[in-house]
């Protein structure tokens, strides 16, 4: 199969690509700390394997599709700062860098373009950038988060009620499935479960809710390569029905 990634082709077949109104994805992690046992790249390497997953499966339905290599370093909250393992990147910087990507981008024609979500704290900065991108280009992005579109998999196997935010059950499954040299299991601990399961969790930040001693919150004990895959898979099918959906879609005159 031809190679999915945008950085493997010659400028003559990028060209091909805009011809074809092809879709390009843009994964987006951080590295930052994620407690005793996962590395601080988890973020990323859910990212990177994502996007090549959403990639392979839109050309496998037929989709033209080229994703970009994935952003390694962004913006974490402060409190997350404290312990080693976080490069940070601040938020307007960060958004600066991403705005200016997408723009070169949909200067060189492209219009249908996916930000891979893959870190909470980016959320809101990458949907700021793409009001950003509407307001000047006219142009509608997308953005995605895996662990959203797995989420009706997840709640339905979970093993630990509360649900994960930082380095929990959700992420350490990932990580056991994608790379599980990378885990430390002699380091779970469940200290950091959650505790605060009010109505004002989502709309209050949970780091402002709960002290954490590990620098997450879940439950690791509860995670399973099992649970990881059962979720990227999911993230990965429903995926690929929201970018046909976009990659379908003609955006009014």
């Amino acid at each position: 199969m031809p190679s999915i990634y945008y950085g493997e082709q010659t400028r003559v077949q990028i060209a091909e690509f805009v011809k074809k109104n092809a879709v390009i994805i843009l994964p987006i992690g951080t590295t930052e700390e994620h407690g005793l046992h996962l590395p601080v790249e988890t973020d990323a390497i859910i990212a990177e394997y994502m996007g090549e997953r959403l990639g392979q499966a839109c050309q496998g339905a037929g989709l033209p599709v080229l994703v970009l290599r994935t952003i390694y370093y962004g913006f974490s909250m402060s409190i997350v700062r404290k312990w080693p393992g976080c490069p940070n990147i601040n938020d307007r910087t960060f958004m600066d860098y991403i705005f200016s990507m997408i723009d070169s981008l949909v200067k060189e024609g492209f219009r249908k373009i996916v930000l891979l979500d893959c870190h909470g704290n980016h959320d809101c900065l990458l949907r700021t950038v793409m009001r950003e991108i509407a307001d000047k280009h006219n142009v509608f992005i997308m953005t995605l988060a895996p662990m959203t579109l797995g989420s009706a998999v997840y709640n339905k196997i979970k093993k630990d009620k509360e649900g994960d935010i930082h380095g929990g059950e959700y992420e350490t499954s990932c990580i056991l499935h994608i790379a599980p040299h990378l885990v430390d299991k002699s380091a779970y601990t469940n200290v950091d479960a959650i505790r605060c399961n009010t109505p004002l969790r989502g709309p209050v930040s949970t780091w402002g809710l709960q002290q954490t001693k590990t620098g997450i919150f879940g439950d690791p004990t509860c995670a399973s390569a099992e649970t990881g895959k059962a979720c990227l898979d999911a993230a990965t099918e429903e995926g690929l029905k929201m970018i046909k959906l976009y990659y379908e879609y003609t955006e009014p005159k």
